[in-house]
């Protein structure tokens, strides 16, 4: 369904769904999705187009959550406001791997058929494999580790003595040699990446915070598998990038084609690399876009806090920021909003983590560390940017944006409802996020 009403709301946006390759997929009646968003696009009225993505781990069904609780979280269009909108979601497959719980039971005629709750090695093995490369190499060493990680009683706790058996901590060499792992990777996998040690730091970790918010790592099974969560968020961070630089940029330059409208991008996890991947575009010196974007909002981003800076620290190695080029008017004519929250444990400890220094190599006074997401301490690194007040429950004035400028806004009063191991990380579906769209959407007119 191109056009889709969100129920009990007044609320319509169009969701278009691509491949793990980028491609646009029909939908189930045969239209293009794209063609038909396009098609409402060039209507005459319409002012303004928002374009949003999804983060991580989200299938198709989740998407159509996540973008109702979105879109349906307030409605602040009015009639006499100037601006008719048109709403798309993108749907890119991101779901690395299941939440239900690992067993070792066979199913078929010689076993017992596993419970909704579970998913068998022979499922999990295809999940990864969808993520990680289908190929008969990587399945053997997925199987090797899955293997493993089911025989482990899943309440059984890890200790300072536990270890990789040899041939899991193989596999997984196995499982970086196959995907490439290179320089910029954010230095999650060059110099060096360990399975061993990152087991060993999970443990640690556990000890020590009791990371994630529940200690999740305290499980043995759990410090098993923590590798191949960071081999599969390096993979599904890589994945948004390509995707971004992409098909999205490309639908993002087919709207400026096909109408003089204004565009507002709006990206929520690893959707914050998809849309930042989209203004930019690919190529080691991208070309700017048609027009400028007319505004850009990042949701609890799990992307560096030094991506978009012009010139990173000397003591983490100096540099320029891969998404610099995003803050160059030619590229972003209005406002950059970036939201971050305490609360968000998915951005705040999983990801330091999966990048694996966690709370080290701190910057100065203020405390930035070299390896953590936006979602937790904005963008670092740029001149001028702005530190609006904290969020307010309720609030929907607009805090004074203006064009060409960078705000970072601490979101924790409204970003807050703790859910799992993620903690707030998905806690996105707030009328105050809403007004913060639509008023940095009307600086950027």
């Amino acid at each position: 369904m191109a056009l889709r009403h969100i129920d009990g709301k007044s609320q319509t946006y169009h969701l278009i769904a691509y491949d793990r390759k980028g491609r646009e997929q029909r939908d189930e009646d045969g239209s293009v999705a794209s063609a038909a968003a396009l098609k409402a696009i060039a209507a005459p009225g319409v002012t303004d187009v928002f374009v949003l993505s999804h983060g991580w781990q989200g299938d198709y069904q989740d998407a159509i959550s996540q973008y109702d609780r979105w879109v349906g979280a307030a409605n602040p269009d009015t009639d006499d406001d100037d601006i008719r909108p048109v709403v798309v979601g993108l749907h890119w497959p991101s779901k690395a791997w299941s939440n239900r719980e690992l067993t070792d039971t066979p199913s078929g005629l010689l076993g017992d058929e596993p419970s909704e709750d579970s998913v068998t090695v022979d499922q999990a093995v295809d999940e990864f494999a969808a993520q990680l490369g289908d190929d008969p190499q990587t399945r053997e060493a997925l199987r090797t580790v899955l293997t493993y990680a089911a025989s482990v009683p899943p309440d059984q706790d890890a200790s300072a003595g536990d270890a990789l058996p040899a041939d899991v901590s193989e596999a997984y060499r196995s499982l970086v040699s196959r995907l490439g792992a290179a320089g910029d990777d954010g230095g999650l996998l060059s110099g060096g990446w360990d399975p061993d040690v990152v087991f060993d730091e999970s443990v640690t970790a556990a000890a020590d915070d009791g990371l994630l918010g529940g200690g999740v790592f305290s499980r043995l099974r759990e410090a098993v598998l923590t590798p191949l969560r960071q081999l599969t968020f390096w993979s599904g961070k890589n994945h948004a990038r390509e995707f971004g630089e992409g098909a999205a940029a490309d639908f993002v330059r087919k709207i400026m084609r096909a109408a003089d409208v204004r565009i507002h991008l709006m990206g929520h996890s690893f959707g914050t690399i998809v849309m930042a991947g989209a203004v930019r575009g690919p190529g080691e010196h991208p070309t700017p876009p048609p027009r400028p974007v007319n505004s850009l909002f990042l949701v609890q981003g799990a992307v560096s806090l030094w991506a978009f800076t012009e010139d990173a620290p000397s003591a983490f190695g100096g540099g320029r920021g891969y998404f610099a080029d995003v803050l160059r008017p030619e590229f972003v004519s209005g406002p950059v909003v970036v939201t971050r929250s305490s609360w968000d444990y998915a951005v705040g400890k999983f990801y330091p983590l999966a990048v694996k220094l966690a709370g080290q190599f701190l910057l100065g006074d203020d405390e930035a560390p070299k390896y953590g997401g936006i979602g937790t301490f904005g963008i670092k690194g740029v001149g001028g940017a702005v530190e609006l007040p904290a969020l307010a429950k309720g609030a929907r004035t607009d805090p004074g944006f203006a064009p060409g400028k960078l705000y970072n806004i601490d979101a924790s009063g409204v970003i807050s409802h703790l859910d799992g191991a993620s903690g707030a990380h998905n806690d996105v579906g707030h009328s105050e996020l809403t007004w913060i769209a639509w008023n940095a959407a009307k600086a950027g007119r």
